[in-house]
């Protein structure tokens, strides 16, 4: 009886690992599998270049805020002062945010061009050989001695297969369920700061004045001045918190992108790399 239960133990095991063989072979030659990681990363590689566009912005307002003089002068008396000098501790951020993002994009094209790989023939042809090779050491018993040869083979090439989507797949699915909300967040608030210091800037240079041809002007711009004086504390505040936006909003992208583009798949390549491990052993 233990015989007979035996056999047919190892006739069910057989079987299940010969069907898992031909369909991780009729797997690996479905396209659709390349086509949902590439556009994952395609989604994501146009997120990267939207954080790259917008650090580059800000970096451009930023620097006209900083070349921008307020000149008060009350009777004649003259002080000039640049109210975009407040965003200096943020603009060195603002520069390496940009080099994350860029960084950020050619990861994520790094990763388009290895699924492209995955996706190559020979690789498929490989999965094919080593799948039949396989698939005769468990049926044919006189080719048993090569069975763990072939059977690493194949689980190496099944692997390099679907490493890349499967990466890709996973890092989308930890993006929306944890880090799209930051994302979403902190884009809106420096696309709105952004805003902020385009207008602060413009203003600025509006109630600027290069020439006073007459004397009604100059007392019309001294007025101006005077009128002008009283919200100069309004707009340094209005930088400051601009500042402050774009140091936490910053900070929150460079964390959404270096999880989405090293830290994930850092992971995911480990835990592929353990199950490969448990999968080949003995």
């Amino acid at each position: 009886m233990n015989k007979q239960k035996a056999r047919f133990t190892w006739s069910t095991a057989k079987i299940v690992l010969v069907v898992s063989i031909v369909l991780s072979v009729l797997l690996a030659m479905v396209p659709a599998t390349d086509k949902i990681g590439q556009e994952h990363v395609d989604t994501a590689f146009k997120r990267a270049l939207v954080g790259y566009a917008l650090a580059r912005g800000l970096n451009g307002a930023i620097s006209v805020a900083q070349g921008t003089e307020v000149a008060i002068q009350p009777a004649g008396v003259g002080v000039n002062f640049a109210p975009g000098q407040i965003l200096d501790p943020v603009n060195d951020l603002v520069e390496r945010f940009s080099w994350i993002m860029m960084l950020a994009s050619s990861s994520l094209g790094v990763q388009k061009v290895l699924l492209s790989m995955s996706a190559w023939g020979g690789l498929l042809v490989a999965i094919a050989v080593t799948g039949f090779g396989f698939l005769l050491c468990v049926v044919w018993s006189r080719a048993s001695a090569f069975r763990w040869v072939m059977q690493r083979l194949f689980l190496f090439v099944l692997v390099l297969r679907f490493m890349m989507p499967a990466i890709s797949v996973a890092n989308d699915w930890v993006y929306r369920t944890f880090l799209e909300s930051d994302y979403l967040t902190a884009a809106a608030s420096l696309e709105h700061a952004q805003i902020a210091i385009g207008d602060i800037n413009a203003e600025v240079r509006a109630e600027r004045r290069d020439e006073t041809p007459s004397f009604f002007d100059r007392a019309r711009d001294i007025y101006d001045q005077a009128l002008a004086n009283v919200d100069i504390d309004k707009r340094l505040e209005e930088y400051r918190q601009a500042a402050e936006t774009i140091s936490e909003n910053t900070i929150r992208l460079v964390v959404v992108f270096l999880m989405q583009t090293l830290v994930f798949p850092l992971l995911f390549l480990f835990i592929v790399w353990g199950f490969i491990r448990r999968l080949t052993r003995r």
